[in-house]
This record gives C-alpha cells, structure tokens and sequence, in this order.
C-alpha cells in the first residue's frame, strides 16, 4: 500500500503528526458541524499537543494495519486539508472486515468531494488488505451522509439503539454494511 494516491480532483495521504496544525485548522473551522454528529471530547480534543498524539498513535496503528486514514486535498491546493477517510478496527482474517469514517469541510460538501474520496478509499483497503466487509455507522438523520454510503453500494442493515454517545447523549445509529462484491466502482 502506497501512502499518497489520486483520483481526478484529489490527493489522499496518509500521514503523521506533522500534520497536526493543519489537522487542528480543519477541525476548529468545522467544530460546529463535526460535534453534532461525531463523539468529541471538546475539553481535551482542541489543542495541537492532543493532535500530535492522536495523529502518532494512529499513525503507529497504520503501520500495524489495524487503521489506515487518509488526508484529503485538492490537487489545486495540495496544502490545505478538506477531508478525511478513515479506516478502523481492521481484523483479518477471520472478520475481514472494518469500519468506515469520513468527514468533509463544510465548505466543500455538495460538490462530489466526500464520494470521491470514499470510493478511492474503499477501492485501496479492498485491493491492498484481505477485507471482504466494511461497516459504517450514520445517524438517521444524516441524509448526506446515507446518501454517499448508498451511493456506493452499502446496505442499511438495521438499527443500533444508543450505539454512539454525542454531546452527553446515547444517540441511534444505522448500521450500514458493504461486502467487497457489492461495491460499486
């Protein structure tokens, strides 16, 4: 597996702290957004030394091929971050399977950026590891979100009640599931 690739508009990298600047940026420029759907610690996570850590011990992870993550950006501006892909929870071989994360800076969603991403992430960990399944988590009410997973194949395979805890509150979540054949390139 390489470390950076591309698709028409986008690059994705995987990289380690050194990034945690940038990482920070996105992060506090879409605070608003990422904390209604994702679980935030908003006392700890906005400051560089917690980026630092975090992008080390994932980073060490990726090495281990238990996660992999991907750093989005633009072609027109290699520099600054738009998005993440990210790839958890990788067992093999008995699972072969992992869970699916992705986020978008608010200002490019509507634009194809996230599909994008996604789907060329998806294409690697299935050409490059010995998954056959991924699974993501949404909130029912993520419509932007369910879309692109179906976009791509996924299945919405159930309900799980109070799955993830966000500001303070168990929230649902739907389980969507996506078996290598199902994929749609």
């Amino acid at each position: 597996m390489n470390f950076t690739y591309e698709t028409d508009r986008l690059i994705l990298k995987i990289c380690g702290e050194e990034i945690a600047e940038d990482v920070l940026v996105f992060d506090l420029h879409n605070a608003k957004e990422f904390e209604a759907v994702e679980p935030i610690d908003v006392d700890n996570f906005y400051n560089l030394d917690h980026h630092r850590k975090f992008l080390n011990y994932e980073y060490k992870q990726m090495l281990r091929l238990s996660v992999v993550r991907f750093w989005i950006y633009r072609k027109e501006d290699p520099n600054t971050i738009i998005g993440t892909v990210s790839f958890r929870n990788i067992v093999k071989p008995i699972y072969s399977a992992c869970q699916v994360g992705y986020k978008i800076d608010k200002a490019y969603t509507g634009q194809g950026y996230c599909t994008e991403a996604l789907r060329a992430g998806i294409n690697i960990i299935f050409s490059n590891l010995e998954i056959h399944r991924m699974e993501a988590f949404v909130l029912p009410e993520n419509i932007a979100s369910i879309t692109i997973l179906e976009k791509l194949g996924f299945k919405r395979e159930g309900l799980l009640r109070d799955k993830i805890i966000i500001k303070g509150t168990p929230r649902n979540h739907y389980l969507y599931g996506l078996l290598k054949e199902e994929f749609v390139e």
